[in-house]
């Protein structure tokens, strides 16, 4: 297939009415031509200040001529200063395919206009031979515009030609804008004379702004002077005099420009514009039949703003949710989750100039731009001059919820405009492009199209990316205000912030303490106060750390002693005497520290000389029960350097820790280098980390990783309470900050009872699970998972019976990952549609609860992920699957169950009617994948099913212990078992009824037992198969692809295709060792191979095997196995 021509559209405003009817027409007579249409768009004509001006304009720099086939220039609209000349003069010089102008002149490039002479002609004769009048006023547009000129001529040749001298103190000229209209109506009753008995306006805003400056007057429209117009607005035809006006041929105008490009490409000759505006008899001119069209405020679809919760709900949130985010990235997945409200949208996509993900520290592949991390964000900006070479891909969101992502990591050319645009599509495309900035800053642009439906964005979209750019900014001002108070705290709690500025370069004060730190390093002046690290488990003191001080008169920081000691060169006197002090210490004072840790900071690099090594050493060896020594992370050493220093240690017995962690060259890798003792994480990473989802989510990981390894994690800097219950609750094993115990020059053996108290309730949240934030669902019907987690919400409940909605929407974003849980209580009756949505299980919960007595259908959108755990469908509830999203659960428990319940337990009813995919990959001991041990109704009626499984004993769909009465129909089913007891389709313990119909079954697996479809142990299985196609291919020492290995087989097989295969000493294609097997093979297509010790593929007696029609063919080690086939 030919590629499809491109046409690009420069527009101001495209949303206005006379645009929109232009681009609509357009972009139809596009589509009937296989062409994809680019319309780049200002928000507005003109602007009122220079920041907007840029800000608007830049968006026609995103044009890139060698991507389009024909431009449609609307330079009219374009009224920007200079904008409209810049874009034709670049037009000139670097595009050689067809331009068309429309609406105004041009240097370079073929025009065309509306006929606005005859129109105004008929107008003003319509007011001169019906209505009598013979005093008429005009208020024209600018005086130099070419439509001023021609409608005036009109207005003076209509006048002249009915024997009526125009007067030019009649004739007003105004600016096309609606306060013209207030300039003429002061200037007309001014006149001695009277006023006129009709005035002529050039456009229906001016007539709008007329009318209405005559009523604020006194002066009534019709009754006291006639209003007429030309250019006619949907404004002008619902004002409460609707205005006698001509509408403009713009529809028509649209059509003839896409037939003027592709006239100009097909090298064919095309014919002059030559349609006549349509008069529109209205009100305003005293008339009482008019020929106003019919404007029915009556909707087209049933959904309300409030039902389908859009951008003019009172119950919209958009702007607050947005302000509300704190990190970039939590603002473009709130921006995702609102994507919906665009009415009509097929595709929505935000691209934001590369730099600003430095906004969340994130970096390059390359590394490049890596000093603008988070702490130069105040440095941060990009200016409205084009946009960067690299785009981020930070929005994609489809109405059909499949490919969606929100990222900061993907990027493309600038060049290339859209990603998407050069994707291959059944049908033509529109995307319409606007800019993304406030004021100075250039964000980036938007991109929006509406599929097959020739249409304009409308004011609603308009207003929908207005509060897209303000929240970009509003994030911008906050991450500056956060990075410049990250700064200051990083300054104020790092420890070594080595600086080697030369002596001559201080200033009075600083030679001072530069001075004083001689004195102190050549007398030993150091001191060390202690400040208490606090057990989260009990509240006890379970070490200390020695901070430097010094014992001068003049107060000098322990920072600044570093400093000045590097510039003389003397940081060794510096570790020696923090070893030997702290250890002294701790040696006059062994009874007051008890069994307490001292942890002792060590800079890194810095190596002692022989003897003081030798002298700490002991030191240290002496007391390795009670010193860990920190080491920093801030200056990286080498491998070979920090494998001697963790050999010396451990020859001492010492144990280390890693401080600061999370700044510097902090990363898993590293801390895999250190492999310490404990891991002290960085302050930075912990204020206000109760309101920041991404620093707990950050820190979690920190301290679950620590935890695999045993090593114990360290929360440093702790000031709050919230922060205190917040890190507690995220699993650090010990605390350190102002809130528990500041430094003291005094050993203290307990911290403050209410304190300690705090910290041993916090510790019991985590213990019991009580540190719950329950959201009610029901207040409205799309629920923001973005917005819960910013409110810091861990269980959604759903069934409250005060609930406003029964049916709601939960919405995540595709790369929010969270830790919620949801609960469907008893007696709710109702539908969830999921959207993108991950929860993940916490303290071994099912990530959703249905509880008994719940009748829920569970819509599926998009791509969702439930992690760790699945789905309880409790006895006596029912669950329905709906929706053409994915499902994806990974679990990972000894234990485990996915959609269903446990071992021990019953099932609800289980129904499964989505399109889409559901993915189920276990990992356990035992378990089952859809069912439960127990038993229950499943049915899976449509849809996609991949299940993997791994473990000990292991069932894929049906029940562990009972009977398993399973209905499978018109679907995909792909089981792959890894399990060493396993069985693919039925149950292990019990009988197995399995109903196949019109699917495709694939089963493959390998173990100790192992069956495909059927029963390991139990008593019975029936298989009924009709119209499907299945693949089964096993490998276990006992094993068979379908029936019973211990009990009875019955087997009917109807109009299918086998694919069967088996290997193992025991192994079977068909039934159990036993010949109570019946098999039924009619009109299949049966091909099986088996390799065993026991030279048969199934017990099951000649007579009890029937092969009806169709084709066979059976192999045992090779050999064909002679079966009768019947026909029938």
């Amino acid at each position: 297939m030919a590629e499809r021509k491109r046409i690009a559209v420069l527009v101001g405003q495209a949303d206005e009415y006379n645009q929109s009817r232009f681009i609509t027409a357009l972009v139809g007579r596009a589509f009937e031509y296989d062409m994809n249409v680019c319309v780049f768009s200002m928000y507005r004509k003109y602007q009122d200040v220079e920041n907007r001006e840029k800000g608007e304009s830049n968006i026609f720099k995103l044009f890139n001529p060698d991507k389009f086939d024909g431009v449609v220039f609307m330079k009219d609209t374009i009224q920007t200063a200079g904008i409209a000349d810049e874009a034709e003069q670049r037009l000139h010089d670097e595009y050689k395919g067809p331009v068309i102008v429309i609406e105004k002149e041009s240097e370079y490039f073929e025009s065309v206009y509306t006929d606005g002479y005859s129109s105004v002609k008929e107008i003003v004769t319509h007011l001169i031979e019906v209505h009598g009048f013979n005093k008429l006023a005009f208020l024209s547009g600018k005086e130099w515009h070419r439509h001023s000129k021609q409608r005036l001529a009109a207005f003076k040749d209509a006048l002249t030609e009915h024997g009526i001298e125009p007067d030019d103190n009649l004739i007003v000229h105004g600016d096309f804008w609606y306060n013209s209209g207030e300039k003429c109506a002061d200037h007309l009753m001014e006149l001695k004379d009277g006023l006129p008995q009709a005035v002529v306006c050039a456009n229906d805003a001016m007539a709008i702004g007329l009318c209405k400056a005559f009523e604020e007057r006194g002066i009534r429209v019709p009754d006291d002077i006639a209003v007429v117009s030309y250019d006619s607005t949907e404004e002008g035809q619902t004002s409460p005099k609707t205005i006698t006006s001509a509408i403009a041929p713009t529809e028509e105008l649209g059509v003839y420009a896409i037939d003027y490009i592709k006239g100009k490409l097909d090298s064919t000759e095309v014919p002059e514009f030559a349609i006549s505006p349509k008069m529109l008899i209205g009100e305003s001119c005293g008339c009482h039949e008019t020929t106003m069209p019919s404007l029915s405020k009556r909707r087209k679809e049933w959904g309300t703003d409030i039902s389908d919760d859009r951008f003019a709900s009172v119950n919209n949130f958009m702007r607050e949710d947005i302000i509300c985010q704190s990190t970039l990235m939590e603002c473009i997945s709130t921006i995702h989750s609102y994507a919906y409200q665009i009415d009509g949208v097929d595709s929505f996509h935000l691209c934001l100039c590369n730099p600003w993900k430095y906004l969340d520290g994130v970096l390059d592949e390359n590394g490049e731009n890596a000093d603008i991390g988070i702490g130069n964000v105040s440095t941060l900006h990009v200016k409205s001059d084009g946009y960067t070479d690299m785009m981020i891909h930070a929005i994609r969101y489809n109405n059909n919820r499949q490919g969606n992502h929100v990222s900061l990591t993907k990027t493309f050319p600038s060049k290339d405009i859209l990603p998407s645009l050069d994707e291959e599509s059944p049908y033509p495309r529109a995307y319409y492009f606007t800019p993304v900035f406030f004021e100075g800053e250039c964000y980036g642009y938007a991109a929006v199209n509406y599929g097959q439906k020739p249409r304009c964005y409308d004011e609603t979209y308009r207003l929908w990316l207005n509060a897209v750019c303000i929240g970009m900014e509003c994030i911008r001002r906050n991450r500056v205000i956060e990075s410049l108070e990250e700064k200051l705290e990083s300054m104020r709690v790092s420890k070594f912030d080595i600086n080697t500025t030369a002596y001559e370069s201080l200033n009075d004060d600083e030679k001072q303490e530069y001075e004083l730190t001689e004195k102190i390093l050549d007398e030993n002046l150091l001191t060390y106060h202690f400040q208490p690290i606090v057990r989260v488990s009990d509240g006890s003191i379970y070490s200390y750390e020695a901070l430097m001080r010094a014992t001068t008169d003049k107060w000098i920081s322990p920072l600044s002693i570093i400093k000045y000691a590097s510039m003389q060169g003397r940081l060794i006197d510096v570790e020696r005497g923090t070893f030997l002090n702290v250890l002294g210490i701790v040696d006059a004072n062994r009874d007051n520290f008890g069994s307490a840790k001292v942890f002792i900071n060590s800079i890194p690099g810095v190596k002692l000389n022989d003897s003081d090594y030798d002298k700490t050493s002991e030191l240290l060896s002496k007391y390795s029960d009670v010193a860990v020594v920190e080491l920093t992370e801030e200056a990286e050493l080498t491998d070979e350097d920090l494998d001697a220093l963790k050999e010396h240690f451990k020859n001492l017995n010492v144990q280390t820790a890693v401080d600061d962690y999370g700044t510097g060259y902090s990363n898993i890798s590293n801390l895999l280098r250190y492999m310490p003792n404990y891991v002290k994480i960085d302050r930075s990473l912990l204020s206000e980390i109760q309101n920041k989802p991404q620093k707990q989510h950050f820190v979690r990981e920190i301290i679950e990783f620590c935890h695999d390894n045993g090593i114990m994690a360290l929360a440093e800097g702790v000031e709050t309470t919230d922060e205190l219950q917040m890190v507690i609750h995220l699993g650090a094993d010990l605390i350190q900050g102002y809130y528990t115990a500041k430094p003291s020059a005094d050993i203290v053996t307990h911290i403050d009872e209410k304190v300690a108290r705090e910290v041993v309730a916090y510790y019991q949240e985590r213990m019991d699970g009580a540190n719950k934030h329950i959201y009610y669902a029901g207040k409205s019907n799309r629920v923001s998972l973005n917005g819960l987690v910013k409110d810091g919400c861990t269980d959604i409940v759903v069934g409250q019976e005060e609930m406003v909605f029964k049916d709601i929407a939960i919405i995540g974003t595709p790369s929010l990952k969270t830790d919620m849980h949801m609960l469907i209580e008893p007696g709710y009756v109702g539908r969830i549609e999921l959207e993108n949505v991950y929860f993940s299980n916490v303290k071994n919960r099912p990530c959703i609860e249905v509880e008994p007595g719940a009748d829920v259908t569970i819509v599926l959108k998009g791509n969702n992920e439930l992690h760790g755990s699945g789905i309880k469908v409790a006895d006596g509830a029912k669950l329905v699957f709906e929706g053409d999203g994915t499902l994806d659960l990974d679990l990972n428990a000894p234990e485990y169950y996915g959609i269903g319940n446990d071992l021990n337990s019953k099932h609800g009813d289980i129904i499964f009617e989505q399109d889409g995919k559901i993915s189920i990959r276990s990992n356990g001991k035992k378990g089952i994948c859809i069912g439960s041990g127990l038993g229950g109704v499943i049915k899976v009626l449509r849809g996609h099913y991949i299940l993997r499984i791994n473990g000990d004993t292991c069932v894929g769909i049906g029940a562990y212990y009972s009977d398993a009465k399973l209905e499978i129909d018109s679907c995909l089913m792909e089981v792959d078992l890894g399990a060493l007891h396993c069985v693919g389709i039925g149950s292990y313990f019990g009988t197995a009824y399995v109903n196949i119909h019109m699917s495709s079954i694939s089963c493959f697996g390998g173990g100790n037992v192992t069956v495909g479809i059927g029963s390991a142990e139990g008593k019975n299985c029936d298989i009924d198969i009709l119209d499907a196609s299945l693949e089964i291919g096993m490998r276990g020492e006992n094993s068979t692809c379908m029936g019973a290995l211990d009990g009875k087989t019955d087997i009917d097989a109807r109009y299918v295709g086998l694919r069967l295969e088996n290997g193992g000493s025991k192994a079977l294609i068909f039934g159990g060792y036993n010949d109570d097997a019946r098999i039924s093979l009619i009109s299949a297509d049966t091909i099986s191979g088996v390799h065993n010790s026991v030279g048969v593929d199934t017990y099951a007696p000649a007579e009890n095997f029937t092969v009806i029609n169709g084709r066979k063919t059976f192999k045992v080690n090779d050999e064909e196995v002679d079966r009768e086939l019947i026909y029938q």
